[in-house]
């Protein structure tokens, strides 16, 4: 990876004078499952525990004011509770992290304390949870700030006041310009998101182990104890950098990044987008989200607030943000029989009724919003209210048609939603097909799903449209971006992009990627069906920029006036720290293998 960039060291040794008092009360990280059967095959078949359950003794309970620990792969909500009183919960996140809870004084005792972590839930969650110990009053956050957090963030998170300092810095390569980033920090000796002493403001957004900065730059507290393992990145169009970190090294690191994937003539959009602010799920403000966004090169965010009208523009111009991105104002309109992505909307206009239940009702007063050109089905195929839109009691996938008198209305459709994928990526781009095949004007979409920092990245999953924006993000021509999509002319984004273009009587075609994914399959269909399944060299796919490109005669395809072309591209996934995929929301299969994926818009020959 760091042959793709530049790192500049400079290193300050300082005397380090020990961990944060505290003491261990179990280091063991153990496997624990709260009900069966296993959620993942790659868990042992017995877990070790149902829940965790600790008894330890104190010297001097007084002294210690924070409980943390370390957990890994928790969907479900699990309470953690010491001496009978509950304390906090783990994090709904699949990330291996570090998370801190602050305990009440007087809550431990010298003798006989008992700390419990468990679940209630009915729906199995494998998670691996410990390495438990207690730390004195420096490790905590003011209690002042935990209240003012909680009201727009939904969490308490401890920021540790930590002895080492470490300056962080990204430019683009090119230009030497400081540009928005993500930067992740892991303890390589845990391989855990590490504590950092650092909390999110107008330029940084922060979360165990992530800085997202706006403007390049962040200080943060370090363990000056620790080896650290740091990588900077910008999303999916950049290069990735690392750097090592050794015990008593602080001081300041530079990161380089290149951009890789060209995508001139194109902009990144994300088209669907939460904040707990104003959705109460997740743990995002609002402006956390617009400089995470940032940070990932997203440069058309859509604001989808729950049957709200979000305005970003306000917050983004206020912070400087403007510069990177063009905030389009949308709505998820979230009724019980689907949810639908609208937008461009008229921020102060009324949001569309959630509360229809016809289908044709709820398209007409979708439309009916002031502005909207574009409804999208989001996650169809995921249940909600006990309802899934392309289930087979809905959707008969032959004809391409809904059941129940429902006509499908959008001119959208979610393939890849990177915070809720599906176990087969194909399964969507099936149900789009037949969509297109039965006559159906609709365009296929990526997006991230995320209400979150880090848990769903934002930008993961992403959708590129064709619109010329003389590379000044923060003027998008937003009109030409939804003609783009009206148009059809979308392409999927989920560490892939693949292209496909018509040259007379042939088909180029092309895959994409930066240097840490790699493309190890492209696929080209006709009218649905497969007719060239072509495998990328290993060489070539984990190439930065072109990753696959060749040219196919359409008579060889088999194409004839009136047929349409699309090509898929697939690769492993990634699992490392630095841009993990979540696994699957409602998996079909135990077994576990992630992706990344690329597709191409429909083209149609004449």
């Amino acid at each position: 990876m760091t042959k793709h960039c530049w790192i500049v060291f400079f290193f300050a040794v300082v005397s380090v004078s020990g961990r944060s008092a505290g003491i261990e009360i179990d280091p063991e990280f153990y496997h624990v499952r709260n009900a069966e059967p296993r959620e993942w095959s790659h868990f042992p078949e017995k877990a070790e525990r149902s829940r965790l359950e600790v008894n330890f003794d104190v010297e001097s309970p007084e002294k210690y004011s924070v409980l943390t620990l370390r957990q890994e792969g928790t969907k479900q909500t699990w309470a953690v509770s010491l001496n009978g009183e509950k304390i906090g919960l783990l994090q709904r996140d699949h990330n291996h992290l570090e998370h801190g809870l602050l305990l009440r004084d007087g809550l431990l005792q010298e003798k006989g304390n008992q700390l419990e972590i468990f679940s209630e839930s009915e729906t199995p969650d494998d998670i691996r949870v410990g390495d438990l110990a207690l730390h004195e009053e420096r490790y905590a956050i003011d209690s002042q700030r935990v209240l003012a957090l909680e009201k727009t963030r939904g969490f308490k998170r401890v920021v540790p006041n930590l002895q080492g300092m470490l300056s962080l810095e990204c430019v683009d390569e090119e230009s030497g310009e400081a540009i928005p980033c993500r930067f992740t920090i892991i303890d390589t000796e845990t391989g855990a998101l590490t504590f950092l002493g650092a909390e999110s403001d107008d330029r940084l957004a922060v979360r165990e182990g992530v800085i997202y900065s706006l403007d390049g730059k962040a200080s943060v507290a370090i363990d000056p104890e620790k080896f650290y393992r740091i990588y900077c990145g910008r999303g999916f169009e950049y290069s990735l950098a690392t750097a090592e970190l050794g015990a008593g090294e602080v001081g300041e690191l530079g990161f380089k990044l290149r951009r890789e994937v060209d995508t001139a003539g194109f902009v990144a959009c994300d088209t669907h987008l939460h904040t707990y602010e104003f959705d109460r799920h997740g743990d995002c403000t609002l402006t956390e989200r617009i400089i995470s966004a940032a940070g990932e090169g997203v440069e058309l965010p859509i604001s989808t607030g729950h049957d709200k009208h979000i305005d970003y523009s306000t917050d983004a111009a206020r912070i400087g943000a403007d510069k990177w991105m063009t905030p389009v104002t949308g709505c998820e309109v979230t009724t019980s029989f689907g949810h639908f992505n609208s937008f461009p909307v008229d921020p102060a206009a009324k949001p569309a009724e959630h509360k229809l239940r016809d289908w044709a009702q709820i398209f007409k007063n979708i439309y009916a919003t002031p502005d909207v050109k574009v409804c999208i089905l989001n996650h169809g195929r995921d249940v909600h209210r006990n309802f899934t839109p392309l289930a087979p009691e809905n959707f008969d996938p032959s004809t391409g048609t809904f059941l129940n008198d429902r006509e499908l209305r959008a001119n959208g459709i979610e393939i890849i939603n990177s915070g809720a994928t599906q176990t087969d990526p194909m399964q969507m781009v099936s149900d789009w097909f037949a969509l297109l095949k039965s006559g159906h004007k609709i365009a296929a979409v990526g997006s991230s799903d995320s209400h979150t920092v880090n848990f769903a990245i934002p930008g993961q999953g992403r959708t590129y449209l064709s619109v010329n924006d003389d590379g000044d993000s923060g003027n998008i021509d937003v009109s030409a971006a939804v003609d783009s999509f009206v148009a059809g002319q979308t392409w999927v984004s989920f560490g892939l992009m693949a292209t496909l273009e018509l040259d007379g009587d042939s088909a180029n075609v092309r895959v994409l990627g930066p240097s840490w994914t790699s493309a190890d399959r492209c696929r080209i269909f006709r009218n649905g069906e497969l007719v060239k399944d072509l495998k990328i060299d290993d060489i070539f796919g984990a190439k930065a920029g072109e990753k696959f490109s060749d040219q196919f005669l359409l008579s060889d395809l088999g194409v004839g006036k009136g047929d349409f072309l699309c090509v898929v591209a697939t690769g492993p996934g990634i699992s490392e720290a630095y841009w993990p995929m979540m696994p699957p929301y409602q998996p079909d299969s135990p077994v576990l293998e992630t992706y990344v994926f690329g597709m191409s818009p429909a083209v149609w020959v004449d």
